[in-house]
């Protein structure tokens, strides 16, 4: 059987040769990999680490090596990567069994000469106290590229979003650990009952200040529970759990989520409705779906429909169907990258113009859905002021039946709710939040 490092060197080797999710390939691997838990947790430390320090690593790499970067095959490339991470990210790993682990993957996935290079490079680098990076005054975003291990480009257009304090600020927070959450699923149990339940279940878990169903993970896998496996809760971060607070849908109610996959959020619309009314979730691909059907029979959830369907797509029987409408568009992702470290890296993603005209198109369309008096929540996953109030603003001037509306409700934190009151927010990853755009909107007569 291939070890822990093996495994999250080929993750990484095909996150990288097929320009995939690392998530994806993350759980697809360990789906076969029979490995432990205790053996997966280091999968997983090693692979989303090396990910989200990647250009730190490479800059070292070329510092201390002979050999161009572009010279190093793709597997010893990763094999240094995964070598310098344990050497000086974590804490628990002997320097010793680092390069020594690291020597056995260059032997079996190099040449000759590999393991030798290998070797000398990590040895230099173990003595090192800290990894090198670049002075401040040659260039602030090349020494946050560096530091941060974000893309130039990206680390400039923070700068020029939010100011370079702020910007700072932001990209460290990117590289922080992000809090594991869950929602509890009212139609079985309440917050109380479920925490306590954690606790026999071997979980550490406490309450969310954010929302009144939010639950905080601090130790133990959630997913392996049998209260997981019962349906009494939903992994849920805390921002995308407000997104169905603040739509609110009521029992009896018809309730459309056009971008529904995997379906947190629509499982939760239908929590919030008793399980009563109508839930018509829609995705762009049918294979996404499944996961909402199956997310849905594990909760014990009836009213939902889902089916294949592109938002930007009008479909005539649905106009003005909706009592309350949910939109969590595509975005650029740029609120959720400390989960997911390797969007950082994806080609063009400071070029916002095409995911924009998506955003507004399905914005227009869907909106038609709507019956008059009713609600529609238009949410992201992103910072980016161009996708999120810029879209909304633009939209508004050309719909005035549409208006901006409190948020608020006894359900989510009384401060936030203050902050909710022009009908918008944007949360940012800090503490318990992802950053998080939602915004409010209803349809007059």
């Amino acid at each position: 059987m291939a070890t822990a490092r093996e495994i999250a060197l080929k993750i990484l080797y095909e996150t990288e040769a097929k320009d995939a999710y690392l998530n994806i390939v993350f759980a697809k691997t360990m789906r076969s990999s029979g490995l432990p838990p205790i053996e997966r947790a280091l999968v997983k430390e090693l692979t989303v680490g090396v990910m989200k320090h990647k250009i730190t690593l490479d800059y070292a790499i070329a510092k201390f090596s002979s050999v161009r970067l572009k010279k190093i095959s793709p597997y010893i490339l990763n094999i240094l990567r995964l070598g310098i991470y344990q050497l000086h990210f974590m804490d628990k790993i002997p320097a010793s069994a680092a390069v020594n682990e690291s020597v056995k993957l260059a032997k079996k996935y190099g040449h000759r000469a590999s393991a030798g290079f290998v070797n000398a490079l990590l040895k230099r680098i173990a003595a090192e106290s800290l990894l090198p990076i670049p002075k401040r005054s040659a260039s602030e975003a090349a020494y946050l590229s560096i530091k941060y291990s974000h893309p130039e480009e990206l680390c400039q257009w923070y700068m020029d979003t939010f100011g370079d304090e702020r910007a700072e600020e932001l990209l460290a927070k990117n590289n922080e650990k992000p809090p594991i959450c869950a929602r509890v699923n009212c139609l079985k149990t309440n917050r109380e009952e479920l925490i306590e339940r954690l606790k026999d279940e071997g979980i550490s878990a406490e309450a969310s200040h954010l929302t009144d169903c939010g639950i905080l993970i601090s130790e133990g896998n959630i997913e392996a529970t049998d209260s997981y496996r019962k349906g009494l809760l939903s992994v849920q971060g805390v921002s995308s759990q407000l997104a169905a607070l603040v739509l609110f849908p009521k029992a009896g109610e018809t309730v459309l989520d056009l971008c529904a996959a995997p379906g947190g959020k629509t499982a939760h619309l239908a929590e919030l409705m008793g399980n009563e009314g109508r839930i018509f979730a829609a995705d762009l691909y049918e294979h996404r779906l499944q996961t909402v059907r199956q997310n849905a029979e594990r909760l014990g959830i009836s009213i939902l429909s889902a089916a294949q369907g592109d938002a930007t797509v009008e479909k005539p029987e649905w106009l003005e169907l909706a009592d309350k409408i949910l939109l969590d568009v595509p975005c650029s992702g740029l609120g959720i990258i400390r989960r997911k470290p390797d969007i950082r890296y994806k080609a063009g993603l400071v070029d916002f113009d095409e995911i924009i005209r998506i955003q507004k198109n399905i914005l227009n369309i869907c909106s038609k859905y709507l019956k008059i008096e009713g609600e529609l929540v238009y949410s992201t996953c992103t910072v980016n002021p161009q996708e999120n109030m810029g879209v909304v603003e633009e939209f508004l001037k050309e719909h005035p039946e549409f208006v901006l509306v409190p948020m608020g409700n006894e359900h989510i934190d009384s401060a936030l709710c203050e902050e909710m009151e022009k009908g918008y927010i944007t949360l940012y990853p800090e503490e318990e939040a992802d950053g998080f755009f939602i915004c409010k909107m209803k349809r007059r007569g």
